[in-house]
């Protein structure tokens, strides 16, 4: 089974044999919406992973919320928050640690997991956030220890996300 086919079907929580790491997102209001965003997040960086990072193209293959939150931030955003980055550098940095792969996911009460087999270094923290899910709703979980964000101030705390409207006040 390709990456790909395991982010549409394998959607019960799979166990990859070996080792792996589980991305959990709590206490969100939105769990299926958001899973859906971060799935097509990395369906179109799998689809077109050799693209330059810098592309302008990449504001069109990624899901208009990653993009709306990120086009939205401020110089001052990405002084407070250093788990914010630029599309470019969602990219650049999915490219050069791509020593992961996206192996299962499922939904949880208020959240949802996704398993990764490989080594993946919390790349995909910052995508996750410019949702607009805050720091305290993001945890990896390693080796059976669950490990939560570790960041300065995080934007949302301080300015609001509407999902509805894709609007950052």
């Amino acid at each position: 089974m390709t990456e790909k086919e395991k982010i549409v079907k394998n959607n019960n929580g799979e166990i990859p044999n070996g080792n792996y790491d589980i991305v959990r997102i709590k206490n969100i209001p939105n769990p299926e919406q958001e899973l859906n965003i971060f799935k097509q997040t990395i369906i179109a960086f799998l689809e077109n992973k050799n693209l330059d990072p810098e592309n302008e193209n990449w504001e069109k293959l990624l899901p208009k919320p990653l993009v709306e939150f990120t086009n939205q931030l401020k110089e001052d955003d990405f002084h407070k928050d250093d788990l914010i980055t630029s599309i470019p550098n969602i990219i650049d940095t999915l490219q050069d640690v791509k020593e992961w792969e996206w192996y299962s996911s499922k939904i949880i009460k208020n959240g949802f997991e996704v398993f990764i087999t490989g080594d993946f270094h919390g790349i995909f923290l910052p995508m996750i956030h410019q949702q607009g899910i805050p720091h305290a709703s993001l945890f990896i979980e390693s080796e059976g220890i669950e490990h939560s964000t570790r960041a300065l101030t995080d934007v949302l705390s301080y300015r609001k996300w509407n999902p509805n409207t894709l609007e950052l006040k």
